[in-house]
């Protein structure tokens, strides 16, 4: 009786052998899909954050003094420079700068987006009877990068935008 019910067991057990093995293979690659979406979730954070990092820098740049705020292609090249993804070589990330004033009332008035244009800055246009002069910088950065995963209803190449605006120091 007892040989029986082992060779029962047995019996039983090599029926389901396999059965682990379908179930894994079904689920493999929903499995590998899944941790490949969150990867490209992480990857286009890690990409924005550097794309809006990128425009603060070139804006803190500019706005460190007057003759820096005037300098439009040193502080595109800043925000260029300041970004270590050699994913973004090769005109994939651009920065575009640009200046502006305005009259600071006595309410401590900030900058406002967008910044006023160039123009603004000259004698000729620009006379503040209530207060000094507010110089204002603000840098645009956007940056493009290919997708690891090439899947039908999912874009290839994903953009992230920058924007920063700042008040010139005095």
């Amino acid at each position: 009786m007892r040989h029986m019910t082992s060779v029962i067991a047995r019996q039983r057990r090599s029926s389901e052998d396999g059965q682990s093995l379908m179930e894994f293979a079904f689920l493999l690659p929903v499995l590998v899909l899944l941790t490949v979406g969150v990867c490209e979730l992480g990857r286009a954070a890690a990409y924005t954050i550097a794309v809006k990092n990128a425009a603060t820098a070139g804006a803190e740049f500019g706005s460190q003094s007057q003759v820096n705020a005037v300098n439009i292609p040193a502080m595109e090249s800043q925000a260029i420079n300041d970004v270590n993804y050699p994913q973004f070589s090769y005109g994939m990330l651009t920065a575009t700068a640009t200046y502006g004033c305005l009259c600071d009332d006595g309410t401590g008035k900030s900058c406002p987006n967008p910044v006023p244009a160039p123009t603004t800055c000259t004698p000729a246009y620009l006379t503040c009877d209530q207060g000094p002069i507010v110089q204002c910088v603000q840098v645009n950065t956007t940056g493009t990068w290919n997708s690891l995963l090439n899947y039908p209803g999912i874009p290839n190449m994903y953009q992230a935008n920058g924007q920063t605006i700042m008040r010139v120091q005095r």
